[in-house]
This record gives C-alpha cells, sequence and structure tokens, in this order.
C-alpha cells in the first residue's frame, strides 16, 4: 500500500477519522501492511494481545470455543484493540476467510500515538461503541429466533398431545391402557385408538425417524390421514396405503414411520400388519405363550428399489381369547439404556408383562413403566417411550 493511499485508508477508519490528515502521518510510520492467506489464524484465544489490526481487505473469522460466533469483511474493521486497552489474553481466535490484507500496530506503538494524539482514544470509544450496538443487535436477534423457536416447539408440543387419545377404549371384550412421553419436548412417537364400524377397535401406534418438530408434524398429518381414510375404508391395507402416502408425497422431506395398525373384531379375530415396528406381543391368558406378530413390511417412507417396491399390503390374522393380553410399545423401551450402558431389552420386558398379565392394563402399563425408571436410575431417555397394554375381556 502507498503511503498517500493508506494515509487516505485510515482517515476513513472510526480509529483516526477525528484527526486531520496532517497528523495521521506519524500513524502512517507505525502501521505495518500485512497479507494472510485463507484459513490462517491471526491469533488464538488466550495469546497475548500485543497488537490491534485494521481490515483492509478480504473477509475474518471471530471464533470462541470452537464455534464461529461472528465474521466481518467491512473494510476499516478494527479488532484486536480490547486486549491492548485491558492488558489481557486474547478473548477470541481470529481466522482469515479469504485471502486478507491487514494494516498492524503494536502495543508500544499505539500507546505512543495515542499520548501524542489524544483524539485516539475519542476513535477508540467510537469503535467500542459501535460494536456494543452490535452485538446488542446479534444478540436481540438471537433471542428473537430463540423466543420463536420455543414458541414454535411449545406449538408443536401441544399439537403431539392433542392428538392422542383423550380416554382408554372400555368396552366388553377389550380395555386398554396407553403413554407417550417424549424424550425431548417434541418426539415421533403416536398412537391412536379408531372406533370402526360394526363395533370393531382399531390400534396404530407408530414411531417417526427422528425427534423434533418435523417428526410432530408427520405423526399430525398421520393421524389426520386415518381419520380421514376410516370413513371411507377402514379395511387394513387401505389404512396403511394412505398412510404411505403421507410418508412418501406429502412429507416435504426424507422421512420414514414404523408403525402398526391392528383391527380387533369382535368374533375372537386380530387382523394386523406391523411395517418394520418391533412385534406386537400377544400373551396368551391359559398358558406361557407368548406370540410374536413381527413385521412383514419396510417402515413406510423407505425408499426402494422399482423391483421391491410394495405395490400392495395384505394383512394377516390371528385370534384372541378371554384374558389374552395385547402389548404394542416402541423401541424407546426394549432400548432404553442404564448408567452401565445394558440394554433393558425384550426378553426382560416380555418377562415382566408375563408375570403381570392377570392385572388389568392399567396396573401393567404402572408396572412397565416403574421397572424401566428403575432400570434407567435416573438417567435421561434418548428415546421417545410409547406404549399400549390391551386386555381382551
Amino acid at each position: 500500500m502507498l503511503e498517500e493511499e493508506k494515509l487516505q485508508f485510515l482517515h476513513r477508519t472510526e480509529l483516526f477519522s477525528e484527526l486531520p490528515l496532517e497528523r495521521i502521518k506519524s500513524i502512517c510510520d507505525v502501521t505495518h501492511e500485512i497479507v494472510f492467506p485463507s484459513d490462517h489464524i491471526l491469533f488464538e484465544e488466550g495469546d497475548d494481545g500485543d497488537s490491534l489490526y485494521l481490515l483492509v481487505s478480504g473477509e475474518i473469522s471471530i471464533i470462541k470455543a470452537d464455534t464461529e460466533v461472528l465474521s466481518f469483511d467491512e473494510v476499516g474493521y478494527c479488532f484486536g484493540e480490547v486486549a491492548l486497552i485491558d492488558d489481557k489474553p486474547r478473548s477470541a481466535t481470529i481466522k482469515t476467510l479469504s485471502p486478507t490484507r491487514l494494516l498492524r500496530i503494536t502495543r508500544d506503538d499505539f500507546f505512543t500515538a495515542l499520548a501524542r494524539e489524544p483524539l485516539i482514544g475519542k476513535g477508540i470509544f467510537r469503535v467500542l461503541n459501535n460494536k456494543i450496538r452490535h452485538d446488542l443487535e446479534v444478540q436481540m436477534s438471537a433471542i428473537r429466533k430463540e423466543i420463536a423457536q420455543e414458541e414454535s416447539i411449545r406449538l408443536a408440543a401441544e399439537v403431539q398431545q392433542s392428538i392422542l387419545p383423550n380416554k382408554e377404549i372400555e368396552n366388553p371384550y377389550i380395555t386398554s391402557a396407553g403413554y407417550c412421553q417424549p424424550t425431548n419436548d417434541v418426539g415421533g412417537d403416536y398412537y391412536d385408538y379408531l372406533h370402526l364400524p360394526d363395533e370393531k377397535i382399531a390400534i396404530f401406534i407408530g414411531d417417526v425417524m427422528g425427534h423434533g418438530f418435523h417428526s410432530a408434524m408427520v405423526a399430525a398429518m398421520t393421524k389426520s390421514c386415518i381419520q380421514t381414510q376410516i370413513r371411507f375404508d377402514a379395511s387394513v391395507p387401505e389404512v396403511m396405503k394412505a398412510i404411505k402416502r403421507v410418508t412418501e408425497e406429502d412429507a416435504q422431506t426424507f422421512i420414514y414411520m414404523t408403525c402398526c395398525y391392528v383391527v380387533i373384531h369382535q368374533d375372537n379375530k386380530i387382523e394386523f400388519i406391523n411395517a418394520g415396528h418391533p412385534a406386537i406381543l400377544l400373551f396368551r391368558a391359559d398358558s406361557d405363550e407368548i406370540v410374536e406378530l413381527d413385521s412383514q413390511y419396510t417402515p413406510v417412507g423407505i425408499p426402494l428399489p422399482i423391483e421391491l417396491i410394495q405395490s400392495d399390503y395384505h394383512s394377516l390374522m390371528e385370534t384372541w381369547n378371554t384374558g389374552d393380553l395385547l402389548v404394542m410399545y416402541s423401541d424407546g423401551i426394549t432400548e432404553a439404556i442404564n448408567g452401565d450402558t445394558e440394554m433393558y431389552g425384550l426378553e426382560r420386558f416380555k418377562q415382566l408383562v408375563s408375570q403381570n398379565k392377570g392385572l388389568t392394563p392399567v396396573e401393567i402399563k404402572q408396572r412397565i413403566l416403574s421397572d424401566l425408571n428403575s432400570f434407567q436410575d435416573g438417567n435421561i431417555p434418548y428415546d421417545d417411550i410409547t406404549l399400549v397394554v390391551a386386555k381382551f375381556g
């Protein structure tokens, strides 16, 4: 940079703009131009604050705790001055984001110039004042975004709670007890009870990939889809095809869901489909037999090669008897981990239910949740927990 060019540049900066041009000439003599390539670290957090810098061209990044906080490409931007003023180590790391030219003034040269030209102190005040205002704007913007995000999460949590059944099944041939607890404020699990023609009862349970707002919205869309579909055709295959459309066509991004749809008939029949979900468990009242109604299909929404695409769904049949127990659950139960990284597991789950199958659905549900809580011993669940216990009367 030529001397005259440097003079004009310094005069345009917040730091030296109060000084007449002729008095900035002495500053030029102690201002040194340096050039750095992209991704070069000028100094790191904790380093000695031995200089301040003025940005001539390029872009720099301000990094705190390994996280980029801000970036600047404003010509004349001043940085590094705070460490000179308070004589403390650097409070952040500075890295170039592109080839960058700077003017550098050392600590000793800066204080010599300040003693000679007190108006530089006024320039420092302007620099710091502008940074405070900018930081305040950044913080307010972040606060507004956080408030908006919290509001979105709150609304999503309300939506998720609203789509769960508000009462249990209670009729002469089946009673139920359900539970759904997201691991975060909003999760992707969902269950529902549906009253169909001919006094049939349907139970649906689904586990949408991931957690959070998007998963909760897909769960809500699924409920709406099912409620609409059963008015026209509540058959197991048609309901599953409708759910498939939600995840594959209506969802705005790739997402999949494991789910089970079970229709219970009065004449001791259970019609079901399991698409990638943990096995539905049918506990026989008159024996120790446990029938596992395993998955027949991949989760809905999973992209498959053309030759493997399921063009249609077909339900399977099982029978129920008085006293039998039907248990549907998400893998947040069986894959729960304790402090020793031991998994709760399917066998422990089945054994607990078998030992308590003579109790009511509500009592069995409470025993399961209590045992799971004891097993986790205060550890926060990493997945949503959903459970439906139904007993045939």
